[in-house]
This record gives structure tokens, sequence and C-alpha cells, in this order.
């Protein structure tokens, strides 16, 4: 057994050989051999190796991340002049609470800063940066040019995490760890030097010359998606009759169905006769879908039997295949397989798919690509699911992952030959992404505001108009002769520029009126009648 010294001064941390990532060589199996250690046995080893940083107070090393601590022992950093230095600096931006892809992306701005100042003065120590050496580099202006960027990380890092740390500690702690730390950026360094000005002028007019064309091209987009919508929604609803019908035992699983629809959409690379936004033309185009609906259950059953039926009678491979079955059968007596309501699609690709097929072929076609492996996993904390309001719910994506990974492992065929996807999340997507663009293009307000959709922010009562012909008189009723009236729906927003809850002002919101009352709906269905409350 190797003992490392663990960041708990009450107990030693035993990593047994087998598990080591010492002992490897490889960068990819050494992380991987790090993403199947615990925290703490990454922290310990973090300490075995730099026992200098186990001075350092409040710092919490069972933060790192995999890809950190990877770095830290055998990637750029364990080979870099300060690399003690900068495990000081991971430890104390993992303990603040930096996120482990930022505190990668100092990192390397960090060492690119350090390594152009050591080519420059022939430094071999950080400490030996002092005022006069960072005056000097600062006054070449086409190399502070092209370092905007690295130099505002170096600062966040150094000037002011650091500094926040350092400011915590005791006059002591202070004095007995200063040769750990890395030197800061000296006062106004970048106001006097880097030309973050003129780097800020240019992204600005960056972006005014790409919202000036959105802004041409906002109407069209606006109606885009507001025809995108009820495509996705009459799909849902017709989903949802067909699952009413299995349930009320109408239909059975696997049940091979037809989805037909007539789809209004805008050409995907307009012809030479289309050279504006204006002179583009709305097409109405059938679309069609053949699908199948499955549960879990049945699709597994369908996939063990085929791979038995692949292989030959007597060999060794169908021995192997009758054993994978008996094992599914012992396990799906619980879990997702014993879910009578866990329902999915695949379909049969086919030319004439409606629009919202695309990213759910995408979807599928990251999940199958191996994207996501351990060590990832373990620094996102996310399953191969996870990935927003408009993937498949977690089992879904964990369930499929699964079996593309046991086809791969297993070196078969693949046994998901459509595309598998949730509807139901699909569609709370398509409404979610349909009311933030609806707003963003028709409300003037902070995007982070749009983004947190509230029920507390509704303008109470709303506003009654009447609805009125081009002539100017009220439209009536043709059957009653009543007056149509609408209402304007409003909330109180931040407009931008504005980050105090008392300058909030009253947007109109009408156009995403239908698919914010569809959200609140599905809310209340979700969490037993009532919008949750977020504190």
């Amino acid at each position: 057994m190797i003992q490392t010294v663990s960041t708990r001064t009450d107990s030693i941390t035993e990593i047994p050989p087998e598990r080591d990532p010492r002992v490897l060589t490889g960068a990819g199996k050494q992380r991987r051999r790090l993403a199947q250690l615990s925290p703490v046995q990454r922290a310990a080893l973090v300490l075995e190796c730099y026992p200098e940083l186990c001075i350092l107070p409040n710092c919490d090393w069972e933060r790192l991340s995999v890809r950190t601590t990877f770095g830290i022992l055998f990637g750029e950093t364990s080979r870099h002049f300060a690399h003690l230095e900068l495990a000081a600096l991971a430890g104390i931006l993992a303990s603040a609470g930096i996120t482990p892809a930022y505190v990668l992306e100092m990192d390397g701005a960090i060492r690119t800063v350090l390594d152009l100042v050591q080519r420059r003065f022939g430094i071999s120590a950080p400490q030996a940066i002092t005022l006069d050496v960072w005056e000097t580099w600062g006054r070449d202006t086409d190399l502070m040019r092209t370092l905007t960027l690295r130099l505002r990380k170096y600062a966040a890092a150094v000037n002011h995490h650091v500094a926040d740390y350092r400011e915590r500690l005791s006059r002591e702690d202070r004095a007995r760890i200063d040769h750990l730390l890395l030197p800061p950026l000296p006062k106004q360094f970048r106001q006097r030097f880097v030309p973050e000005a003129e780097q800020r002028a240019a992204a600005q007019r960056q972006r005014k010359a790409k919202t000036d064309v959105v802004s041409e091209c906002a109407t069209a987009i606006l109606a885009l998606m507001l025809a995108r919508y009820p495509s996705m929604d009459r799909f849902v609803r017709w989903y949802r009759q067909q699952i009413a019908r299995i349930e009320a035992g109408e239909l059975s699983v696997p049940a091979r169905l037809v989805y037909e629809d007539d789809q209004l959409d805008l050409p995907r690379q307009p012809g030479p006769d289309a050279v504006s936004v204006e002179e583009l033309r709305w097409r109405t185009s059938s679309v069609r879908l053949e699908l199948t609906i499955w549960r879990p259950y049945e699709f597994s059953e369908r996939r063990y039997a085929d791979r038995i039926q692949q292989t030959a009678p007597g060999t060794k491979a169908r021995e192997r295949a009758f054993q994978t079955c008996s094992n599914w059968k012992d396990r799906a007596r619980t879990g997702i397989h014993a879910d009578p309501h866990a329902y999915f699609v695949e379909v049969h690709p086919a030319e004439d798919m409606p629009w919202f097929m695309g990213p759910v072929a995408e979807w599928q076609a990251r999940l199958g690509g191996g994207q996501w492996r351990g060590e990832a996993l373990a620094d996102r904390g996310m399953s191969t699911g996870h990935a927003g309001v408009g993937v498949a719910e977690e089992w879904f994506g964990n369930y499929l992952g699964h079996l593309i990974a046991s086809d791969r492992q297993d070196d078969v065929r693949p046994m998901v030959a459509g595309l598998c996807f949730e509807p139901e999340a699909m569609y709370r997507g398509v409404l979610f992404g349909t009311a933030v663009v609806t707003l963003m293009l028709t409300a003037d307000a902070r995007i982070h505001e749009i983004l947190q959709i509230s029920v507390d922010r509704f303008v109470k009562p709303v506003r009654v108009y009447v609805v009125k012909n081009p002539d100017g008189m009220p439209k009536r009723e043709p059957t009653t002769n009543r007056i149509i009236t609408d209402v304007i729906v409003e909330q109180r927003l931040l407009p931008k520029g504005r980050k105090r809850d008392d300058l909030r002002l009253q947007y109109d919101v009408s156009a995403a009126r239908q698919h914010l009352q569809e959200m609140m709906r599905l809310l209340k269905a979700a969490h037993g009648g009532q919008v949750p409350v977020v504190c």
C-alpha cells in the first residue's frame, strides 16, 4: 500500500497501487485513474507532491477538480518553473468557489504571462518579478495589445482572489506563506499599459455590426419562432393522445404509428430571388414521421432478443448474449424498466421529417460520440442526459447513453437504429426557447431579467383594450355582434443598464402571453398546483 498525507490531520489516506495514477504513463490513463479517486485521495496526492502547501491556511484541497489535479501533478503546470506557486493558486481559487473550467482558463493565461516575462528577463522564480520588471515589460505596447485577455485573468486571479484570501489571514500567516504566492500586477498597470479601452471599442463595434444584422432579421426571426412553436405543439398534443390510448388499453407497446402534418417554415437557403428579408416567402410543406412508442422494458427486451438472434448457435457469443439477457431480466424488476409510465419515441429517419427532428439528431449524435467520459462527469457533477430544458430527462439520457456505451463496449452493431427522444422534454425546450426569443425581440429589458421569468413580476390587473378594424371602428363577433376585446400583459422588468429594484419599468410581454401561460400550467402540473418559489 502507498500511504499519502491527507488533508485531514486525523486520518491517513491509503491508495492501493492498482488505483495510483503515479504508476501509469500516458495522460489519458492518469486522468481516468484520478477520476476514480475520491476528493480526499486526490487532495492527498497533491499535498504529498507539494508538502510546502500544507502551511496554507483555509484551503480546502478536496475541492480541486480532476482536471486541475491532473495539471498540478502531471500536466503543464507540473512542468512550469512556477509550479509550486501555480499549485497554491489552484487551491486558493478552488476554495473560493471558482468553477473548475475558469480555474483552468486562469491557469493557462497566467502560465503564458509568466513564460513571456521569464523569456524577456531570464528570471528563475516568480519572486524575481519586481516593480521595475513589470514597468519595463509593460512598455512593450505591441506585446501588451496581444495580452489584454490574459492580463485580465492574471489580475482577476492574483490581484483579486489571492489578495482577498491574503487579507483574511493574520500578519504571521501572511509572512509565512508569501513566498508561495504569485506577485500581483502593480496598481494601475492595466490602465497605463494595456490598451483595454481600444479593445473594448473594437468589441463594441463588432457587437454593433452583429446587432445591425440581427435587427434587420428580427421580424423574420420572431415570425419563424411563432410559426415553429405551433408545429411542435400539434405534435405533442397528438403524442399525448397516443399515450392516453396506450394507458386505456387501446394500443400496446411497442406502438408503430405514423404522424402527418403541414409545417409553415422559411426556406433554409433563400434563392437568388430573395436578396432581402422582405423578399423571403413563407412555404408550407408536408411532414411525416414514422415512429414507435416504447417503454424501456419493451425496448431492452427487443434489443436483447435481436442480439441473441444475431449470434450463431453453439458459439461463445451466443452464450454471452444469453447470459447478458438473463442478467438484464434480474435487474429489470426495479428502476426505470419497472416504470409503466416511462415512454419515449423512436423515429425512423426519412427525408420529410419536421424541423424539430434536427436538434434531436444532433443530441443523439453527441450522446453516441463519447464526449462525456468519466473525468468530465466527475468535474461537471452531471449525468449523461443533463443538458438543459430541451433535452431528455435524466432517466432517459442515462438509459439511452448506457445502451450506446454497452454496444460499443461489446463491439456489436448498434441496436438503436432510429432517433430516440422524449417528446415532452423537447416540447418544453421549444416552449421556453420561443418565450425567451419572443421577449428578447419585443421587450427592451436586460437579458438576465428576461431569462429569469417570474410570476410575481406580472402587472395586475391587465390592461383591456378594444380591437379595431383598419377603418378605426370596433371589431365585432360575426355571430353575436359583441365588441371584441383583448388584453395587454405587462411585467415589471429592469431596463438595460439598471440594477436596482426601484428602477423597474413595465414592459409589454403580450407577444409571449400564450407561452408564459403554458409554462405556468406545466409548472403547476409538476408542483402540486403551485408555481414553485425559488429563494
